[in-house]
């Protein structure tokens, strides 16, 4: 099955003691590249959360964020910076003393100081707010899942559509193709029957070249080769597991054989169709970024 790795998805649970919402996103990425921003309070819930992304997705730049929102005191315990407090305590008694200042260190000023107080991550998660946190972990990961396999979807049709087209244009190209051996003998003999005239040229020699040249000229093996990507890439289109990879590295077969095809186009109508084939493969890799 196709899966695209750009996606959303969400969940949340509202409660009497405390509310959690959780958002997950993915964006094209070569390899599984995974971020999770979580409150300090829960930071032993990320081993889980990385765990479970590992287990559904293969590709993608995934950002997994999650805000937790307590109703009750008994879900957080702060902590007090100690040796904050220390240093600017001290600095504030060394200004009051250096510059012959008067007043007192105030409360209420210490506690505009950033992470002076700071809450205490559980150490271990409580069995209710861990079954919460599983339920919205899932949720989101599979509504992610979801919209993936439907981007997919779309993604597998504009695919296959744009093989169809190759295919179509390969056949006209074959049909070319098949007259150009014969074009070229014709074209270069009659050349070649007046080199001769002039320059006392070897028939026979003559002849030879005119063969190696047809030959160099034949692209059999290249429309031959094409097809067979063409074949492939069909068949990975209908593969369960990640196949962007190995779509990738077709896509790439597929426009170094139309390359050599245009190299050796010997007429307009041949060169087109190529050209034609060219820009498909071109739109079949950009399209193909985004395949996990």
């Amino acid at each position: 099955m196709v899966r695209s790795m750009t996606g959303y998805g969400s969940a949340a649970y509202e409660g009497e003691e405390f509310s959690l919402r959780a958002s997950v996103s993915s964006v094209n990425h070569r390899f599984l590249e995974i971020h999770v921003r979580l409150p300090e309070v829960l930071g032993a819930w990320e081993p889980i959360v990385r765990r479970k992304i590992q287990e559904r997705f293969e590709r993608g730049r995934i950002v997994f964020a999650l805000d937790f929102i307590p109703m009750t005191p008994t879900w957080l315990t702060y902590e007090l910076n100690r040796p904050l407090v220390m240093a600017y305590v001290t600095a504030l008694r060394q200004i009051r003393e250096e510059f012959g200042l008067s007043g007192e260190v105030d409360v209420n000023a210490l506690l505009q100081v950033r992470d002076l107080v700071q809450p205490r991550p559980l150490a271990e998660i409580p069995p209710a707010l861990a079954e919460k946190l599983e339920e919205v972990t899932e949720s989101a990961l599979r509504a992610l899942a979801e919209m993936r396999a439907t981007e997919g979807a779309h993604l597998r049709a504009d695919l296959l559509g744009r093989l169809e087209r190759i295919a179509d244009h390969l056949r006209a190209i074959e049909r070319e193709a098949a007259a150009l051996p014969e074009l070229y003998r014709q074209r270069l003999l009659e050349r070649a029957s007046e080199w001769a005239r002039e320059l006392s040229l070897d028939p026979a020699r003559v002849a030879q070249e005119v063969l190696y040249f047809v030959n160099r000229a034949d692209i059999s093996e290249e429309i031959t080769r094409l097809r067979g990507h063409l074949a492939q890439c069909r068949a990975l289109l209908d593969a369960r597991e990640a196949i962007g990879k190995r779509l990738d590295f077709l896509f790439q077969e597929m426009q170094r054989e139309i390359n050599t095809i245009l190299a050796k186009a010997g007429n307009l109508a041949l060169a087109t169709e190529a050209l034609a084939i060219k820009a498909e493969i071109e739109k079949l890799r950009e399209q193909g970024h985004n395949v996990e």
